[in-house]
């Protein structure tokens, strides 16, 4: 535990002195913060269904504290799940929606593994060969994400992804799109850039969950809930 929260605190203090960036990082029940002078577990803030609490400014990790941030508790009633976030900014009901965007990324790293390249598979322990095999997937995925952001913005979606609206990532569209080329015997065109425009589509697992996110609300306790 003490190793992740260290490693916590270095991605934070990365994020915000190196890149400066903004973070909205969410952590488990073992975490420690120092509120009001006393330390205390993520774990013994106890929400009810459907109620929130936001802190003001404290400390995470108690070996090795890192100051400055602020934490969002909610309890959610349609997953029953029990949510934490850090946030380097004071925290409000929006920075709930604001770490859902993290999901919009989900399928990326799926592509990466099981549903794609399955690169933890490769098992490669010399770098040299680790870095030559990332840079031809990052080409890879270069080519079939600029193919599949053109089938979408040429309305030829349906003709690979038969769901109503999109649930596959970029990339899997260009990868189906290429086999239904090679099967038709069409020719592959070759794509320069992508375009900087919103996301005319954007995935989402189904209907249901999207419409579910809607539906959530939460009350905010003005203190701490007794553990």
């Amino acid at each position: 535990m003490a190793d992740r929260g260290i490693a916590i605190g270095k991605l934070m203090k990365y994020l915000k002195k190196t890149l400066h960036r903004h973070f909205r990082i969410r952590i488990k029940g073992s975490f420690q913060f120092q509120l009001q002078r006393e330390w205390r577990k993520v774990s013994q803030v106890y929400l009810q269904a459907g109620q929130a609490y936001l802190t003001p400014v404290v400390s995470i990790g108690k070996t090795r504290p890192y100051a400055g941030v602020f934490l969002a508790f909610a309890h959610d009633d349609h997953s029953g799940e029990d949510w934490v976030i850090v946030s380097d900014e004071a925290t409000n009901l929006q920075t709930f929606a604001q770490y859902r965007l993290r999901f919009q990324v989900e399928e990326s790293f799926l592509d990466l593994k099981s549903n794609s390249f399955n690169l933890e598979a490769s098992r490669l322990r010399y770098l040299f060969a680790l870095t030559q095999l990332c840079g031809v997937i990052a080409l890879t995925m270069l080519f079939l994400v600029l193919q599949g952001v053109q089938v979408v913005a040429s309305c030829k979606r349906r003709l690979v992804d038969a769901h109503w609206m999109r649930g596959m990532s970029y990339l899997k569209l260009g990868w189906n799109w290429i086999r239904l080329g090679i099967t038709q015997q069409w020719s592959i065109q070759v794509y320069q850039f992508l375009s900087n425009l919103p996301d005319p589509q954007p995935a989402i697992a189904s209907k249901r969950q999207l419409d579910d996110s809607f539906k959530r609300e939460f009350t905010v306790l003005r203190r701490i809930p007794a553990s």
